[in-house]
């Protein structure tokens, strides 16, 4: 008798006796996702099965309350029976994803009458979803194709159909109920969740992330978390198709790739084949689309590979946005070494996603938009204007992760020691006290120490000047702004602020003794610059290795040259446009911290952002696992001097080794920027 009802109807039942109050029907239609229309049809339904328990639901003051001694509620519990997981509420929009899904993972034809009876759901309302469905899934480069007496289909490519498929995924399930599922903690409750599970076994969902788990784990530098659960996901949506016929095409992976992601998927791809026995896992084309998303993984690097970020190129990048972003939203951007450090990190493998066409994903994006709209704005004009050159189109996902970096630099600066500001008006204390008002509203890093009179300015104890009328030259820098603080007002005083705080950051540098001359001098003096003869960077790496033995820094070429390829396949070691390679890694292989210029006898194509590019000199730094952290500094400094200084880069393209070692210990103590 229970079987007459749904499972939205069953739930519907008990939340009504386990309610003492009634419930809303409006509020109870919009928790479940679903229209009045639909709850009165379950009302209906859930009212006749009652009857012959002589139980009723009415319409109390606008809730609805169900009408029955506790003798008829018992019997009502005891003939509808255990309600499981299987009961949970499918919203519309959950129902629309289950029959993507369904329809994704199978080759097809199914039914809709099939279908209805899997999804408990009316054949008409599945109609109504495919028509949904349909321009969604065509922008995805896939067809719904459905004949009367044939049944409903997905045609499309593989790769676009494994993607939409992990996408669905992603849009259902929460970050954190897709790592329970990965360690089995699951409860299943969601329906997207139960599919999964129904779709392929739970002993091979687990025997899928023990794999994965296993070639992650010994990945270097370690991969971040969250980006193992998306590993997972992908393997088993690969995993799933495959076993049911749905082979990627070799045209459809035709993309370079890293060396060290074609190695990584090949691990992984073939422990996936042994594991679940399904050897058409092991193929060429299945290591390939795997080798797409592994390129994308974040890395989470630690001390010992903290002598530049793994990918010079998106240092580059990082830092040229950094200063777009700047003028952009008149906030010192540029100047913090956090801020690029982390963008570029976060850059490697964006872009690499970006240019590959994977999805990004950023489920805060329109939280960011709504707390920094400044912000976004400022990030999406300087990715247009740093990315758009090397054909790359961010979307907005990617400019949300930007702007959230950005966001949390100003929040940063905001909380270190506040500038010192003087008000000076003299149209009347009440403006002074507006403006004052205004900028402790609108100016958090400024802290007014003081209202002085135009007369007094010689004796001023502060770090900037706020004046309503032009005053003669002062020794305190001044910005001359209204009563009321306008937003043209409060750029001008940041921009004042960023120019203050650059000039004491120089005066600082220029001003004292580097806390490290000696590492500086010592690592400069020994610099070497020589020409190679290469016609890859693989085989300019062994020449590299080869030359420091002969210069008496390392014994034997190997682990030096083990180190290098091991850092070169993390990221991209170009400069773009620069015809620059930066060639880094942290070794015992090498008797101390050690910089080498090369310059290539024939220009070398090494892959960059947006293609192969020309290199014609190499920049090889390198120190010991254990090096002093006086070293490690110094050698950290040339990465900014680098991206910094158009300089630099053609002192070490052709000036004299002379030159070289001088430009470098200009570099490493913070002199000469240009």
């Amino acid at each position: 008798m229970a079987n007459d009802l749904t499972d939205r109807q069953k739930l519907l039942l008990i939340e009504l006796m386990r309610s003492q109050d009634g419930l809303d029907p409006s509020l109870l239609a919009q928790r479940w996702d679903v229209s009045r229309r639909t709850l009165q049809r379950d009302l209906r339904a859930v009212a006749g099965w009652l009857r012959p328990f002589r139980a009723r639901i009415e319409n109390q003051g606008g809730r609805l309350r169900l009408l029955a001694s506790p003798q008829t509620q018992r019997r009502v519990e005891a003939a509808l029976g255990p309600v499981g997981e299987r009961a949970a509420v499918v919203s519309p929009k959950q129902r629309a994803a289950l029959v993507a899904l369904w329809l994704l993972a199978d080759p097809g034809p199914l039914k809709l009458a099939y279908l209805g009876r899997v999804l408990d759901a009316a054949p008409a309302s599945l109609s109504g979803d495919l028509n949904d469905l349909a321009p969604w899934l065509r922008a995805r480069h896939l067809l719904i194709v459905r004949r009367q007496g044939f049944g409903v289909l997905i045609d499309g490519g593989e790769v676009p159909r494994r993607e939409t498929m992990a996408d669905i995924v992603y849009e259902q399930l929460a970050p954190y109920q897709l790592a329970r599922m990965v360690v089995q903690e699951g409860d299943l409750s969601h329906p997207v969740a139960r599919w999964l599970v129904h779709a392929v076994p739970a002993p091979v969902l687990a025997a899928i992330a023990q794999v994965v788990e296993s070639v992650l784990d010994a990945a270097q530098p370690p991969i971040e978390e969250a980006d193992r659960f998306e590993v997972w996901l992908y393997a088993v949506i690969q995993y799933l198709r495959v076993q049911r016929g749905g082979v990627v095409q070799a045209a459809e992976v035709t993309e370079a790739a890293r060396p060290g992601d074609v190695a990584m998927a090949k691990e992984l791809v073939s422990g996936l084949s042994e594991a679940t026995g399904l050897r058409a896992l092991a193929v060429e084309p299945e290591i390939r689309y795997m080798a797409r998303h592994l390129a994308g993984l974040r890395v989470h690097l630690d001390d010992d590979f903290r002598l530049l970020p793994s990918n010079v190129t998106a240092l580059d990048l990082a830092h040229r946005f950094a200063r777009a972003a700047e003028d952009a939203a008149q906030v010192p951007f540029a100047s913090d070494e956090v801020l690029v450090s982390g963008l570029a990190q976060h850059l490697g493998p964006a872009l690499d996603r970006i240019r590959a066409g994977l999805p990004i994903r950023n489920p805060l994006v329109e939280m960011v938009k709504a707390r920094y709209p400044d912000l976004f704005a400022a990030a999406r004009q300087a990715a247009l204007e740093v990315f758009s050159p090397h054909g790359l189109d961010v979307p907005d996902e990617e400019v949300g992760f930007l702007a959230m970096h950005l966001g949390a630099a100003r929040e940063r600066r905001l909380a270190e020691d506040k500038w010192r500001a003087v008000i000076v008006c003299p149209h009347g204390l009440s403006s002074a006290r507006l403006l004052a008002s205004r900028v402790r509203n609108e100016l958090p890093e400024l802290v007014v120490s003081q209202v002085a009179s135009a007369r007094s300015l010689a004796d001023v104890n502060a770090d900037l000047v706020l004046s309503t009328v032009s005053l003669p030259e002062a020794g305190v820098p001044t910005v001359v702004v209204s009563p009321f603080l306008t937003e043209e007002d409060v750029r001008a005083v940041r921009l004042a602020l960023s120019k203050l705080g650059r000039k004491e950051r120089l005066a600082s540098a220029k001003g004292g003794p580097s806390s490290e001359p000696s590492w500086a001098l010592r690592i400069a003096s020994s610099a070497s610059v020589d020409m190679l003869e290469g016609r890859s960077m693989d085989e300019v790496i062994r020449l590299v290795g080869d030359h420091l033995v002969r210069l008496g820094r390392a014994a034997e070429a190997g682990p030096i040259v083990t180190a290098i390829e091991r850092r070169e396949r993390l990221g991209s070691v170009v400069l773009p446009g620069r015809q620059l390679a930066v060639l880094h890694a942290r070794t015992d292989g090498i008797d101390g911290p050690h910089i080498g210029v090369y310059r290539l006898t024939a220009p070398v194509e090494v892959r960059g952002i947006g293609g192969d590019e020309p290199v014609s000199v190499v920049l090889v730094l390198l120190a010991r696992v254990e090096e002093d952290a006086r070293a490690i500094e110094c050698l950290g400094r040339i990465s900014a001097a680098l991206v910094e200084s158009e300089g630099l880069v053609e002192v070490l393209k052709s000036a004299g080794t002379e030159d070289v070692r001088a430009r470098l210990y200009d570099a490493m103590v913070r002199m000469g920027s240009e």
